[in-house]
């Protein structure tokens, strides 16, 4: 499924959600760009109906288990347990898969891993904005999320929020550094109030609503905006909550041992260098990395003399790791590394 990004002369296109929906496609076809089927029969009678129109399917997330009651490292469990959830749902028909209904931005990163291991299917998430100034229900900023989505293999993000000022301020901070495309969630009134939507093209009719009156809506509404997308002279690196804007030559600091007294060492270095290299040499530094994650504020550069140790560290980091070439690593494992979890090779 692939959605044009920000076209000067295009209207955003609708995701279809609603059995009863569906005749408005055969009626303006090019108004649509997709729709999203509840379950696996749905989407098979979807997926001939509608052809060539991109049918997926909505999977909504596990709830995060409590980290007291579930092996470590947390983040491996987690993913398991995406597994054991997503895969009797998983349909030959989806041509996409939409991920809903994240408790945090680490559960959502690890369920788009889960999917990424089973299925090589377009994965479409969906980011909760719970303030007004772009965060989610756990504070992450929402340019730290979509810096993340976006080199882990997801598409298309689509936005939530509870009022139209959160959602203009979060795409706001989101459209100059997306390089997927960016949706919304949105009830028709949001557009009859001529509510400002950046670099929007993709929407949702929200809880309440439906596509006849956003498609009426959409017809009258002026308040779509196209920002550029030209901060391509610095790197995001988000640590997993907030965004980082860095520079290629960022200063690093000496190697932090992942080990006992890694949370000692973090405090140490909080005044240090403006990324944070820490070594993994077992699997308990692993557990130590996740553990100890929330007192990162700063991009990391992870390091491992092990691919599979650093491969581990990359799954259990919500963030984006920088890779310097210490303990160098052959050219096809850093080329998958990119792929499945945005490692930065500086």
């Amino acid at each position: 499924m692939e959605i044009p990004l920000c076209q000067l002369n295009r209207t955003p296109q609708i995701l279809l959600n609603e059995p009863d929906d569906l005749p408005y496609y055969r009626h303006a076809p090019a108004r649509f760009a997709g729709a999203v089927a509840p379950d696996g029969a749905a989407c098979a009678i979807w997926s001939e109906s509608l052809a060539p129109l991109p049918v997926g399917l909505a999977l909504d997330c596990p709830p995060v288990p409590d980290e007291e009651d579930c092996e470590r490292p947390v983040t491996m469990y987690y993913i398991g347990l995406c597994k054991q959830v997503f895969r009797p749902l998983l349909h030959e028909d989806a041509a996409f898969y939409y991920l809903r209904g994240a408790q945090t931005f680490a559960s959502l990163r690890a369920a788009v891993l889960a999917l990424g291991d089973m299925t090589g299917r377009t994965v479409i998430a969906e980011v909760a904005i719970e303030d007004d100034e772009g965060r989610m229900a756990d504070g992450t900023d929402v340019r730290a999320a979509v810096g993340v989505l976006q080199r882990i293999g997801v598409t298309t993000v689509i936005l939530t929020a509870h009022d139209p000022e959160s959602m203009t301020e979060a795409l706001d901070l989101a459209a100059p550094y997306a390089r997927v495309a960016l949706g919304a969630c949105v009830h028709s009134a949001w557009l009859r109030a001529q509510t400002k939507l950046y670099n929007t093209e993709v929407l949702l009719p929200a809880d309440h609503d439906d596509t006849a009156r956003l498609l009426e809506a959409l017809d009258s509404h002026t308040g779509g905006e196209l920002v550029p997308r030209d901060h391509d002279d610095f790197i995001l690196a988000p640590d997993g909550k907030n965004p980082h804007f860095i520079d290629p030559t960022i200063d690093i600091s000496d190697e932090i041992e992942c080990g006992p007294r890694l949370e000692e060492a973090l405090i140490e270095a909080e005044d240090d260098a403006g990324a944070l290299k820490l070594l993994l040499e077992t699997e308990d530094d692993v557990i130590k990395l996740e553990e100890f994650r929330y007192m990162i504020s700063r991009p990391v550069c992870l390091c491992a003399e092990s691919a599979d140790l650093l491969e581990q560290g990359l799954r259990v980091y919500p963030g984006l790791a920088l890779y310097d070439g210490t303990w160098e690593q052959p050219e096809d494992v850093l080329h998958y590394l990119e792929q499945k979890y945005g490692l930065i090779r500086l």
